[in-house]
């Protein structure tokens, strides 16, 4: 091995954890007049006049995104993360950017698309019932590229929504990973959980799956069409179906349910919520939380059990304030 070589791969970074996905601007409107609506037999809404001027009453400004998201409160916990994202050559892209830097957040992974516009999202909430519905514009972040992993080091990374169309090419450089020893986490996102059967091709490889009670429904719905609806509704069985696919561990979110999950032993784990619904004003980012909470307490105590009750409390504080990060946990584990 040549000198310059050598010196290349002691000065070559080293993460704990590497995000990959999406980094947005959220733009969070309240108003009095949006209303949530729910049904029992159909997907619950958000409501609002047509036609009307609908006052708001609040107007928020904060960073989103799963990538960011879960890379800053995997930061707040201590964890050595970086993101890797496509940010657009803009003035919101210089934005996040800054953002991520008076965090003391390694940024050497960002990517800049000089033609595209970073993505932001518009979230209208109902200020009575807290619920809301978000209005996503990608931007650069479906340009993102995941083809230099060979420059760094990392034990793990954490996926999240990944806007590519073809999300599975840039899927596969991340599992190859794998045979470096590297454990993915993945809380696949709506482009990629309408890609059922591709999703089974890779779940042999993940350590940690995360989907909410919804997503694991219509999963467990297409890949195993002869379930039961009662079956669709136990939470135990959508847990036993996705992992005999592959995946060591499962975790389903429940809301204010709590979390339920299972690991690579079968044994199977129910945490309860403690939020207090009086104090709940946002429930943007209560799963990114979860996700940060989960992963870097289990990186630290190798404990799922402790690791599953640090992300409901870690996403419990979230709904606390408003914004995805704002009432994230800072705590050095």
């Amino acid at each position: 091995m040549e000198i310059n070589q050598i010196k290349k791969i002691k000065n070559m970074k080293h993460f704990e954890v590497v995000t990959i996905g999406s980094a947005l601007k959220d733009i969070m409107f309240y108003s009095s007049q949006i209303v949530a609506t729910k049904n029992k037999k159909e997907d619950d809404f958000l409501s609002l006049p047509f036609g009307a001027k609908v006052p708001v009453e609040e107007v928020f400004v904060n960073y989103g995104g799963g990538a960011m998201n879960v890379v800053v409160g995997l930061n707040n916990f201590g964890i050595k993360a970086s993101p890797m994202i496509c940010l657009g050559k803009d003035a919101v892209g210089q934005e996040i950017f800054s953002h991520l830097k008076d965090q003391k957040i390694d940024t050497s992974l960002i990517t800049v698309e000089k033609n595209k516009k970073t993505g932001f999202s518009i979230i209208l909430t109902s200020e009575k019932d807290k619920e809301h519905s978000i209005f996503t514009y990608r931007g650069a972040s479906a340009d993102l590229s995941v083809g230099f992993l060979r420059d760094f080091r990392t034990d793990w990374f954490y996926v999240s929504s990944l806007a590519n169309e073809n999300w599975v090419f840039e899927f596969e450089k991340i599992v190859r990973q794998t045979k470096r020893g590297v454990k993915i986490a993945w809380n696949p996102g709506e482009n990629q959980l309408k890609d059922y059967k591709k999703i089974v091709v890779f779940l042999k490889n993940i350590e940690i799956l995360i989907l909410n009670k919804n997503e694991a429904k219509e999963f467990v719905k297409n890949i195993f069409p002869r379930s039961s609806a009662d079956n669709l509704h136990d939470v135990k069985f959508l847990l036993s179906k996705i992992h005999e696919l592959g995946c060591q561990k499962v975790v389903i979110t429940q809301g204010a349910k709590g979390a339920v999950a299972i690991d690579e032993y079968d044994d199977y784990f129910y945490v309860p919520a403690i939020s207090n619904s009086e104090k709940i004003v946002d429930t943007v980012g209560a799963g990114d939380a979860f996700a940060s909470g989960l992963l870097a307490a289990y990186i630290r105590f190798k404990d799922f059990e402790k690791a599953l009750k640090i992300a409901i409390r870690n996403s419990t504080f979230v709904l606390y304030r408003i914004g995805a990060q704002n009432g994230l946990l800072k705590i050095n584990l």
